[in-house]
Formats: C-alpha cells, structure tokens, sequence
C-alpha cells in the first residue's frame, strides 16, 4: 500500500513546484507527460489489484467470445476487450489503456480550466486513481471522461459535452445518467418535459442494467467515505456563498448539485449503499475541479479559508484513504503487484 501514499506526496509536491516553479509551457507539457508516462508504467502494469480483478477477466472472456453478438451497450468497453485478445495482450493490454484514458483525460480536464494539474490529481487520487482506478476498470474511464466533459459544460459548449458523456457511457452506461446536466441552466419551468421524456427513461434504462446493486451482500462501508468527502467540499462553498451567488447559472447550479449530493447519496445508500457508492465516484472529482477553479479566481488573504482550500481537501482525502486503508477488509485484494515483477518472481 506503500507505492499509493508514495503517489499522493509526489503528486502534491509536484503540485508545488508545478505552481512555484517560473516554468515555460513546452516545460509544463514535457513534465506533466513524463508523470503520465510513469505513472501509466507504474498503475498500467497492475497485476491481479482490485476486488473485481477476476471479473474482469470473465466479462473480458465473455466479450472474446461474443464479439459479434450484442450482449451490452457498454459497446466501447466491450471492443477493447475484443481488440486487446485480438492483439494477443489479453486483461493486460485492456488494463493498461484504461489506465492511460483514466491518466489523459484525468490531466487534460484541470489543464483546460487553467488549475494545477498536479494539485488536483493529488486531490482525487486516494478516490479516484486507487479506490476506483484500481478496482472499477471500466467505470474510471467513465468518470475521467465525464470530468474531462464537465469543462466543456462549464464553458457552455453542451454538444461537446454531450458528446463526450455519450463516449463515456460506451465504457459504463451509468455515465447516461450525466446528461441530465445539460438542462441545468433551464428555467424552472422548462424542465418538465426533459425530465418527463429524457432524464426518466434514461434513469429507468441505468437501474434496468444495474439493478442488481440492489441485491448486492459486498461490503458497502465505503460510500461513507467516498461522501465524506464531499462534506468538506460543501461548507467551502458555503463558507464562501457571496462569491459563488455571482458564478454564471451553470457552475452556480453546479456548484448547487456539490452542496446536495452527499445528503442524497446517504439517503439513497439506505436503498443500495454500492449503487451510491458507484455513483459517489462522479462528484468527487466534480467537487475538487469546482472548488479550485474558483481559487485560482479568488483573492487569497490569510483570513479566508478558500485560501487554503487545496491543503484542506488534501488531507481530508488521505484521512478518509488512512481510514478506509484500517478498516476495510478488501485491503488484501488491493495490495499492489506489479506484472513485470509478479512475472519474474
């Protein structure tokens, strides 16, 4: 468990230098690439991480053998599955360019909005990276999507962001449920008729592929976590609520989902504590992506929390990892191997 502590301080201490540094931006870009680069040589060659390791490698074997057949929508997972056995490379080879979507477009959504990218990966990635990355292989290719996504949402541009929630769904269909985002900016009155005709039939279609979260006997402690995080996050933005009253309606409203999420998502785990714990996944990285945009817009005095904002959600994250990390009995399944090591030894 070493090597995820190991990532979350160097990630951090680049985000220092990153921000400190009079650095040029062919130097920013060489530097960030050579992080992904061993980051994905590091967290791409796992070998047998994760509680769903060996589910993988069964829905893996069922997509080879069903490559013609329609047997999910998660069409873009499904094929990369197909590609990966095509090619010889087997779990390792999907593994491994999941991991590298989940480092790309981890990286590119902060970059896009001017936030350190280091900074924010540090943040997220006790969740994000390791909880979720490690386990989760198709779902973080989905939440890297959608957080990537969200930036384009949040400049306006919602065909792009459609677009790209639509990839996402390709590799975890819960991301569909994301493109109710495009109607938060409406009226109040105007959001009958996409709730009646889009959002509640797209809500019906997730819970029919994942009802069976529902019946779930895992252990389902983590959303507790997972959302406690989110808390942290929320009385930032409402220790600061003069400021967030004058964003435009989208970052407002999103900044509004951040604030009731939490409490939704413990209200929903009395139904199914994984289906809100799979979920939970999504708003974390929202949550830390809305946050240090407005910090890098604020002015830092002493006096204000915001100033400390990053330091704040750093070591809420890493609490609740120390914790899950002592208490969770999946531990043993998310003890790091490397394949090039495993192999030699």
């Amino acid at each position: 468990m070493l090597i995820y502590y190991f990532t979350f301080i160097f990630l951090f201490i680049l985000g220092l230098g990153y921000q400190h540094l009079n650095l040029g931006k062919d130097s920013k870009v060489a530097l960030i690439g050579c992080v992904i680069l061993a980051l994905l040589f590091i967290y791409g060659f796992r070998f047998e991480v994760g509680v769903d390791w060996f589910n993988y490698i069964r829905v893996y074997e069922r997509d080879v053998a069903n490559a013609l057949t329609f047997t999910t929508p998660e069409l873009g997972y499904k094929y990369l599955n197909v590609l990966s056995g095509a090619l010889g490379s087997g779990i390792h080879g999907v593994v491994f360019v999941a991991t590298l979507m989940l480092l790309v477009f981890s990286f590119l959504a902060p970059m896009r909005l001017g936030i350190n990218p280091f900074y924010f990966m540090a943040l997220v990635a006790p969740y994000h990276l390791v909880v979720a990355g490690m386990n989760l292989t198709s779902q973080s290719i989905a939440i890297s999507i959608f957080i990537y996504a969200v930036t384009f949402l949040m400049q306006k541009r919602k065909v792009t962001y459609a677009f790209l929630i639509l990839f996402a769904a390709l590799f975890h269909f819960s991301a569909i449920l994301l493109l109710s985002f495009l109607f938060i900016d409406f009226r109040k009155s105007y959001l009958i008729p996409p709730l009646l005709f889009i959002f509640l039939p797209v809500v019906g279609a997730a819970f029919f592929f994942y009802g069976h979260y529902f019946e779930s006997e895992m252990e389902n402690a983590g959303v507790i976590l997972r959302v406690g995080f989110l808390f942290p996050v929320a009385l930032l933005i409402l220790a600061h609520k003069k400021k967030w009253l004058k964003l435009d309606k989208i970052r407002f409203r999103l900044c509004l989902v951040t604030v009731l999420i939490g409490p939704m998502l413990l209200a929903a785990s009395l139904l199914s504590s994984t289906l809100a714990d799979r979920f939970s996944y999504y708003f974390i990285p929202l949550a830390a992506l809305l946050v240090m945009e407005q910090v890098i817009h604020s002015k830092r005095r002493p006096s204000d929390l915001m100033t400390y904002a990053s330091p704040i959600m750093f070591l809420t994250a890493v609490t609740a990892f120390v914790a899950w990390h002592v208490a969770s009995s999946y531990i043993p399944k998310y003890q790091f191997q490397h394949l090039f090591f495993a192999a030699a030894s």
